[in-house]
């Protein structure tokens, strides 16, 4: 099964409460203890044991780094490279509760920016946004800045800059800590389960680079194309009105689920590459919906509740502070 549909089945998960289990030969779901809102993907080692992927490193003694003669891994590479090779499983997390429902929101548009941002070197192809958007998306599964600025994306390969500036493809380097790790002596399940958790890594990594398992929702929503920030940037530049019509439907009231879903994507691409750079492009909207002054209030609200990388203050000197003072809730 390739990740595009474990993520899938995480999705449904988030709009199925009723969702079978995982399909799969060698990973499930499992709830953390006091978690119950928090599903984390799991590997079966043999009949009796399992492991999170979030913490394969249970499975050998760290300390072994700490005695590592390598030519190119250094012992503080290493525990970054751990670290990262941890806490990026944490894309599969379902996390149901409220509270984590903006992350969630976030992670998804992040991970699906970031796999469909192909670097074609053209004018909509904003290669900049991309890295920033993985490090986003980093930085929402846990990583700090000592991880993530280390990474880079070239030539749609994901790069990793060493102690010594040297940079590494990140396939290279999962070859290879685990054949330092696999150096040491652990018993036979162990060592499978470790070599399936080698080869999970880097389908992980071509995974959220779009390499070789691009997912794509599988909702029948005309205006999904528009969550994708290519084709929304194009569409802007070339009919902005049509992308303005988009907007309204956003906050059509009889969205289902999976349509909401998808409107919440194309406000965030509207707030990242228009109104972030140019927040003045609002009062174009309110002319467009000058008819309907109602309207506009209502996605003006809805973008500054996802409040993604835009919030009030960023429309300061636009002329829209009346709207800006009856909204309520706000910030």
């Amino acid at each position: 099964m390739s990740f595009s549909k474990i993520y899938d089945y995480k999705l449904r998960a988030y709009f199925n409460e009723r969702i079978s289990d995982l399909s799969h030969e060698d990973l499930f779901y499992s709830y953390p203890d006091q978690e119950q809102n928090l599903r984390i993907l799991t590997l079966n080692i043999n009949e009796q044991d399992h492991i999170s992927l979030v913490r394969w490193h249970d499975l050998f003694d760290r300390s072994l780094f700490t005695k590592m003669d390598h030519p190119i891994l250094s012992v503080a590479d290493a525990e970054r490279l751990i670290r990262l090779l941890s806490l990026i499983f944490n894309i599969f997390d379902i996390h149901k509760d409220i509270a984590y429902s903006q992350k969630n929101l976030c992670c998804v548009y992040y991970q699906y920016q970031v796999s469909h941002l192909a670097e074609r070197g053209n004018e909509f192809s904003p290669t900049q946004d991309r890295l920033l958007f993985l490090h986003q998306l980093l930085f929402e599964l846990g990583l700090g800045d000592d991880i993530y600025d280390r990474l880079t994306i070239e030539n749609n390969k994901l790069m990793y800059s060493m102690e010594d500036a040297r940079q590494y493809d990140m396939h290279i380097l999962i070859d290879i800590l685990h054949e330092h790790i696999n150096k040491n002596e652990m018993d036979i399940d162990t060592r499978a389960a470790l070599g399936k958790i080698k080869n999970l890594q880097g389908q992980l990594v071509s995974f959220i680079l779009g390499s070789h398992d691009v997912y794509d929702f599988p909702y029948d929503d005309f205006n999904k194309p528009f969550a994708e920030a290519t084709m929304f940037i194009h569409a802007y530049n070339s009919n902005k009105n049509r992308v303005l019509e988009v907007l309204i439907d956003c906050i059509n009231e009889h969205q289902s689920p999976t349509e909401k879903f998808i409107s919440n994507l194309i406000l965030m691409n509207y707030s990242y590459f228009i109104l972030k750079s140019n927040p003045s492009e609002i009062t174009y909207f309110k002319c467009f919906c000058k008819k309907k002054p109602g309207v506009f209030m209502k996605v003006l609200s809805a973008l500054l509740e996802i409040r993604f990388f835009i919030d009030k203050s960023s429309f300061t000197n636009t002329g829209i502070n009346y709207y800006l003072s009856r909204l309520k809730g706000v910030k």
